[in-house]
């Protein structure tokens, strides 16, 4: 089973059903399910967004919102210009989904829908404190 992160990109007219369709064919593309979604990260512009609240009703996944100069910050594979003119970061879902899984590399670079792009990223895996003695 693999700790899939969503990072997700959306427009203002991107409906819920938009949104689950986009995640549901980049899922299947790894061979993963819903089941195997762990968080979904997208930027704060979008807290708000109603796909993204029906989303959160729905699956009831932890949700990351960042800043767009925090996903700016993020190296991608596929920065957009013409998203860096409308979002403040030239990533949204690729960036978002790296933050999000501590991770470096991509399970899946983004993909675009209607009105959505989804990228994913595998968990890392959470390293135990080191006790106190």
């Amino acid at each position: 089973m693999t700790d899939v992160v969503v990072g997700l990109g959306l427009t203002r007219d991107a409906s819920a059903d938009d949104v689950r369709t986009a995640i549901d064919e980049a899922l299947s593309a790894i061979d993963c399910g819903w089941t195997d979604v762990v968080h979904v990260a997208t930027t704060v512009r979008r807290r708000d967004h109603p796909a993204v609240a029906a989303l959160r009703h729905d699956r009831r996944l932890p949700f990351s919102f960042y800043e767009p100069s925090d996903l700016a910050r993020v190296t991608v594979p596929n920065p957009s210009a013409a998203v860096g003119e409308r979002a403040g970061t030239t990533s949204v879902a690729e960036a978002a989904a790296l933050l999000a899984a501590n991770a470096e590399v991509l399970l899946l670079p983004k993909q675009v829908g209607t009105g959505v792009t989804v990228a994913l990223a595998e968990q890392a895996p959470r390293h135990p404190s080191t006790a106190l003695r």
